[in-house]
């Protein structure tokens, strides 16, 4: 969905409104997305076991009952190794994704200040509740804002400023120049 197809649907609409549907459309593509990789990491996992399993039960026609019951055990436990990682390798990209969704409401000052955060919280591991939510996201935001808070915009979407103490030398005078060139010492104005 783009500006101008909201635009000619809702031609009053105001710069917030868009942006929260924008939001809600991208925040559905990302669904829908996520749901498709996960579906296509399964189905490559399966694919892998299906293609090995079948050249396995080609070899099996040469081999004896003890070496097809060995064979057997050995697939028993690659499968539940391989079943095993292929469900880690799907638990990660939902965390991921989670990480991602709850990153986008927020109001970075660059895109590597967001990326750092993002790697930062997913590193963190944080646990979620029942409906979803990381436990202890507000903490974890609070003390990164606290560490960096040049890595975020402030509510009205601007960097934050910070202005340095005053070192005291200022701008010599005019007369105090001219000593220093003839080589005399300065005096206080």
């Amino acid at each position: 969905m783009k500006r101008e197809e909201v635009k000619a649907i809702f031609p009053e609409v105001t710069e917030e409104q868009m942006k929260a549907i924008l939001d809600l459309n991208t925040g559905d593509i990302g669904k829908a997305k996520t749901g498709f990789e996960q579906m296509e990491t399964e189905r490559d996992g399966l694919k892998t076991q299906l293609e090995e399993a079948n050249k396995k039960i080609g070899e099996f026609t040469s081999m004896d009952i003890d070496g097809i019951k060995q064979s057997a055990e050995e697939w028993k436990t690659k499968y539940e190794t391989d079943t095993k990682d292929l469900q880690g390798k799907l638990s990660q990209q939902a965390y991921e994704f989670s990480v991602k969704e709850a990153v986008s409401g927020m109001q970075f000052s660059s895109t590597s200040a967001k990326k750092a955060f993002t790697a930062d919280l997913t590193e963190k591991k944080l646990q979620k509740s029942e409906d979803g939510k990381f436990l202890g996201f507000d903490d974890f935001v609070k003390s990164y804002k606290e560490a960096d808070p040049t890595a975020f915009l402030d509510e009205g979407g601007k960097s934050p400023v910070f202005v340095g103490g005053a070192s005291g030398g200022g701008v010599p005078s005019a007369s105090n120049t001219l000593r220093a060139a003839m080589g005399l010492k300065e005096t206080k104005d």
